[in-house]
Parts: C-alpha cells; sequence; structure tokens
C-alpha cells in the first residue's frame, strides 16, 4: 500500500511494480478503478496480473479503507462516493504512476470494473491525460454532448445477462460514439451474467474472463503503444 495524495487528502493505494524480468512495458502504467465491493483481493490481484504483464499499476481505494462485505454495506458504500473526489482521486492516480520509475509521461489506462468502470469512463469524459478506458460492465453515458469530449481509446466489455446494464444503453454507447468518430470496440458476452470477471461471485464464468483477459492483455498492447501522450501545456497558454 502506498499513500497517493488528493489535494488536501491522502489516499491508500495498492502498488504493483513490474517484476525486473518480467515482459516490456514500454513504460506504460495502468489504474484500476475497483468495483463496488471495494479495493478487496480480487482487484489486488487483477493489479498484480498487469503487473505480470509488464505494467506499473496502482488501484486507488475509493471507500477510505472499507470492504463491502455483504451487498447491503458495498451497496451502501458505493452511495455514498462522491463522484467529484473519485474522479479527483483517479486523476490523482494517474500522476502518481507519472512520477515513478523515473518520473516520465507514460501512457495510461484506466481499467475499471462495475461501479469502477462508470468512474473510469467519467474520469476521461472530465479531462484525464489517459490514452485508454477499458469498462468492464460499467453503466455509461450515452449523449452527445457528453461524449463528445472523450479523446481516450475504449474497449468496453459487458455481459449480455446483466439486469443492470441493458442492452439499448450499450448499444446507444456505441452508436454515438461512432457518430463522433471513434472506434471503440464493444464487446458482449452472451448467456453471462454480471460480475463474470470476478472468480469471488457467483456470475464467474472462467472461459469467458479468460477470454475477456486476452482482449483486454491484446488491446492494451496496442493501444498504449500507438497512442501519443499529450504534452501540458506551457504555463500561460
Amino acid at each position: 500500500m502506498v499513500a497517493c495524495p488528493v489535494g488536501d487528502e491522502t489516499v491508500r493505494a495498492y502498488l504493483a511494480r513490474p517484476a525486473d524480468t518480467g515482459p516490456p512495458s514500454q513504460g506504460s502504467g495502468i489504474v484500476v478503478v475497483h468495483h463496488f465491493w471495494g479495493l478487496d483481493s480480487h482487484t489486488q490481484r487483477v493489479a498484480d496480473r498487469f503487473a505480470d504483464l509488464g505494467y506499473l499499476t496502482i488501484a486507488p481505494d475509493l471507500y477510505r479503507g472499507a470492504i463491502g462485505g455483504d451487498p447491503g454495506l458495498a451497496d451502501d458504500l458505493m452511495r455514498k462516493v462522491d463522484e467529484g473526489r473519485a474522479v479527483a482521486i483517479v486523476k490523482a492516480a494517474i500522476e502518481y504512476l507519472r512520477k515513478l520509475d523515473p518520473p516520465a509521461p507514460r501512457p495510461v489506462a484506466l481499467v475499471g470494473f462495475d461501479m469502477g468502470g462508470q468512474l473510469a469512463l467519467a474520469t476521461a469524459l472530465q479531462g484525464a491525460n489517459v490514452q485508454g478506458v477499458v469498462i468492464f460492465y460499467g453503466h455509461v453515458a450515452t449523449s452527445p454532448e457528453r461524449l463528445a469530449s472523450l479523446k481516450a481509446e475504449v474497449l468496453a466489455i459487458f455481459a449480455g445477462d446483466d439486469h443492470g446494464i441493458g442492452a439499448d444503453e450499450v448499444k446507444k454507447f456505441e452508436e454515438t460514439l461512432k457518430a463522433a468518430g471513434k472506434s471503440p470496440k464493444i464487446i458482449t458476452y452472451p448467456s453471462v451474467g454480471h460480475s463474470f470477471f470476478d472468480e469471488t461471485r457467483p456470475d464467474y464464468d472462467d472461459p469467458l474472463a479468460k477470454d475477456a483477459w486476452v482482449v483486454t492483455r491484446d488491446w492494451l498492447a496496442t493501444t498504449l503503444k500507438q497512442v501519443p501522450v499529450p504534452r501540458p501545456s506551457p504555463p500561460g497558454r
């Protein structure tokens, strides 16, 4: 665990560093935005898996150390999340990565699950300097006005039997992005429920989780290598 400064607050975060003997990462970073259960062991394992691929990875804690041990508590914690504070935390985590090993304008992608997918997209829409956004079964914006500001590449993965996120929402998201001239990669796995990627949940589907991981791995490798990182504008401009 590390301390990540966010304005006047200090937020704890799980930092996973690539092994020196691991695959090259081209200096890229990943911010994992946790699901509504909190920064639990599953989220930390996901961060470790990205580090095993060579990415410098951080997963900030949006719940101030709390974990949703049951659905009622997790739902209560999620409802107390202020989007403005959460977006500020994710932005701070992005910059935290860019100050490490050594400081560099490294490409960074956001990978969010459930609530975290929704917040990852919100962060990108609010001007975060990120090159990719991966959304796992999170609610998405659909209005042209909101999505017009999106500059990052998008991979979004959904579950066909997800009762919380309808096919119409996914379709509108994809159509709106394409109408704006963007090229999102949208995947909906049929006959599987919400949280199919999480091995601790009843909806977990091992073959599809493995497939989604390969899709994510390959998409990130291509996206973070090809997309340049915008340099901050000099003061006064």
